[in-house]
């Protein structure tokens, strides 16, 4: 791994974590999306609920897209959901002027319910995910629930996961490849998806810094504070504000832009030729709260030392990040 990208995101819990088995079965990661729109039942827009096993949305746009003979831009997800996992996620596929069709049978795929709309799914319109999650051959289960005890209660750090650096980081140098030699990824998406990964680095360091600091979860004056399960903000007046104490807004920072100043940590980016072509490119405004704090969290302890744990994240954010926080995650053929 390339030294400038090999920092390690801190936890602010220094305690000894014990080991868990994750994603050990498909069925031991399951993620349904928390949608939060009513579509109208009428509408040029098909919309169907699917559950899936081992398929990624993209598989499943892409089968959705031959199925009904439409290009592949007239089907749409809100999010991206695991390929290693059981997943509950809504497609809509642009169907104008056709009556009700016949839905497919693929494999290791169900559809839930269809409905139609007036409109397509857009990227990230959904509100959030419910994660249930069973984790294996936990080395200490007392350990572990004394764990997600402080996490219900004051949160977990937001950092991006690990899936957004892909393996050892390597979208990371992959980005640093492109900006110094000039030559575009053969696919356009590739583009985004390494400058975002760029973007997503700056601010886990960022925030790393802040536990490290111990400034990670409460507000600063002239900074932002971010409503809960929101991308509203505002400028901090009152760092004593009672809702930050409550979970009702959370301390934010803005995402990498041109204006940004690098976090000490990473100041020798600066020095580096091919960043003056990364902060050239244009970003949308966009804050990012540097705490979450868990909605509906609940575990038990399974036969032999295994628990299953059910909780709530805004969109956005990872389950992987909040378990950081309590143990370390076992993941077969996972080296990263």
């Amino acid at each position: 791994m390339n030294k400038l990208f090999s920092l390690p995101f801190v936890n602010v819990n220094t305690d000894p974590l014990p080991d868990a088995g994750f994603k050990l079965a498909p069925e031991d990661f399951q993620v349904i999306e928390l949608m939060g729109i009513e579509p109208s039942g009428e509408g040029e827009h098909l919309w169907l609920e699917v559950k899936k096993s081992e398929k990624n949305t993209q598989d499943v746009a892409r089968d959705l897209a031959r199925h009904f003979n439409v290009e592949k831009h007239a089907v749409a997800y809100s999010g991206l959901k695991d390929k290693n996992a059981v997943t509950q996620q809504w497609f809509s596929v642009h169907l104008p002027g056709k009556s009700e069709p016949s839905l497919p049978v693929f494999k290791q795929v169900d559809f839930l319910s269809r409905t139609r709309h007036t409109k397509k799914l857009k990227t990230g319109v959904h509100e959030g995910n419910r994660f249930i999650i069973t984790l294996r051959n936990v080395s200490d289960i007392d350990a572990l629930v004394k764990n997600l005890e402080l996490v219900k209660q004051q949160g977990f750090p937001n950092y991006f996961g690990h899936q957004r650096f892909g393996f050892h980081r390597g979208n990371l140098e992959k980005a640093q490849d492109w900006l110094t030699t000039g030559k575009r990824p053969r696919q356009r998406f590739l583009e985004g998806m390494y400058l975002s990964a760029l973007r997503s680095y700056i601010f886990n360091i960022t925030l790393s810094e802040r536990i490290q600091s111990q400034c990670w979860n409460h507000l600063t004056e002239g900074e932002i504070g971010q409503f809960d399960w929101s991308k509203s903000g505002f400028v901090v007046e009152d760092v004593e504000d009672a809702r930050c104490a409550s979970g009702e807004v959370h301390p934010a920072i803005n995402l990498f832009d041109d204006r940004a100043k690098l976090p000490e940590s990473i100041s020798e980016l600066e020095s580096e030729s091919w960043f003056g072509q990364f902060k050239k490119k244009r970003f949308s405004p966009e804050q990012r709260a540097l705490r979450v704090i868990p909605r509906n969290m609940n575990w038990h302890v399974l036969e032999g030392r295994d628990i299953e744990i059910t909780f709530d994240l805004p969109r956005g954010s990872y389950a992987t990040s909040c378990l950081k926080e309590v143990c370390n995650l076992v993941e077969p053929n996972r080296e990263d």
